[in-house]
């Protein structure tokens, strides 16, 4: 069975007292953080939510008695929810950008297939994220997906 020998004769000893199999309440390690300090913990993280498990460590461990390791702190984030996922590359666009777009939307809303075909289009363009050559991540929910923060800005040629 893949148990040991002093499992079962406990678990004989418990069945032939009427003892319950469960175990006592109490028992094992208690938690490091209370609830009050998970939440204080979340709200660090909101603040940039970009930063790392180990700062966001050094963070708490700096406003706090106790000290929490990086492993806590991903636990305490995971069981909130939060999950850490690559940051999504989107074009960088400015205000001027958007208005321009929703302007050529209105005026091709009445368009028929013949004028879309004298169109061209061209997808060969060169994008480079802002400063940044590895991946950054961010840790949000999965319901959080579409939200500003999930994206990195990215120009045309590296800007």
């Amino acid at each position: 069975l893949g148990v040991s020998n002093d499992c079962i004769s406990n678990i004989a000893k418990k069945d032939k007292f009427k003892l319950p199999l469960e175990n006592r309440p109490g028992q094992g390690q208690k938690k490091l953080t209370t609830f009050k300090e998970d939440r204080y913990l979340l709200n660090l993280m909101k603040k940039d939510r970009q930063k790392s498990s180990r700062q966001l460590a050094t963070d708490w461990n700096s406003s706090h008695g106790k000290s929490i390791s990086a492993r806590t702190v991903r636990r305490r984030l995971f069981n909130a929810g939060y999950k850490s996922y690559t940051v999504k590359p989107k074009p960088y666009r400015k205000p001027s950008h958007c208005s321009a777009r929703l302007k050529f939307a209105k005026q091709c809303s009445d368009w028929n297939f013949s004028d879309w075909k004298t169109v061209i289009f061209s997808d060969e363009s060169h994008f480079e994220v802002f400063n940044r050559k590895n991946k950054p991540f961010v840790r949000r929910l999965p319901s959080e997906s579409d939200k500003p923060f999930n994206f990195q800005p990215r120009v045309q040629g590296g800007g």
